[in-house]
């Protein structure tokens, strides 16, 4: 299970149900201006799902579930006639390079992540459970919610102290306790990704294929004499 948020990208271990929560706050932002987190479970359950088409983050778009309706029929359910701008063959194409270049950007991300690992600090446990992890970026993970922590950046050490107030547990600081078993590290920076040279489909949509749309719209209208109905 992977959960996109901001810029950065987390990854957490399916068993038991764990990801549901895992939580996570906003480590220091020199740091982390950008994180990605997986676990050895995720990477393989993410395996498993890119062979058997079913992970939704796949790049490849292209899968159709539940009812499939004619968009002629769509259109003229609503009383319109139907108008539409076929896209052009380059304009598919760069589609599917964009696809790729992200493709790229995110497996760099990953090796990156993966090979400047963040390191646990310290943890915070409680009658001898393991609440918290903490990492020298000052993010963390638990296998709990943790009510009315900061959300302001902190850095390890009073990120500890504060989970260990909230909790009323004790800090360690070596031999810690087993996690749930992910890992987090920066984002490569910018000059080490590969550049993104394409357009994705809403900058397409946008730059070409409304301008069509609505030249073929003044067309019809002027040629009919009506007005278009723009809406239902």
């Amino acid at each position: 299970m992977i959960i996109q948020q901001s810029n950065a990208t987390f990854a957490t271990s399916v068993t038991d149900n764990l990801f549901l929560k895992r939580q996570t706050v906003a480590p220091l932002v020199e740091k982390t201006a950008d994180t990605t987190t997986i676990s050895q479970a995720a990477q393989e359950r993410l395996a498993v799902d890119n062979v058997n088409g079913l992970n939704p983050n796949t790049t490849d778009l292209y899968r159709v579930e539940g009812p499939v309706y004619s968009i002629e029929d769509m259109v003229k359910s609503k009383g319109r006639p139907l108008i539409a701008v076929k896209m052009t063959e380059a304009q598919i194409n760069e589609v599917k390079l964009r696809e790729q270049q992200e493709k790229a950007r995110e497996n760099v991300n990953f090796n990156y992540a993966k090979a400047h690992q963040y390191q646990p600090i310290g943890q915070v446990i409680v009658n001898g459970k393991l609440v918290a992890t903490v990492s020298d970026a000052g993010s963390f993970e638990s296998p709990q919610m943790i009510p009315n922590l900061s959300d302001l950046p902190l850095s390890p050490a009073d990120r500890l102290v504060e989970i260990a107030r909230a909790v009323k547990g004790e800090i360690i600081y070596s031999n810690f306790l087993p996690t749930m078993g992910g890992w987090m590290g920066p984002s490569a920076p910018e000059s080490a990704l590969p550049p993104i040279t394409a357009r994705s489909m809403s900058e397409i949509l946008e730059q070409e294929i409304a301008p069509a749309m609505e030249k073929k719209i003044a067309e019809w209208e002027a040629q009919t004499g009506k007005t278009y109905p723009r809406r239902a």
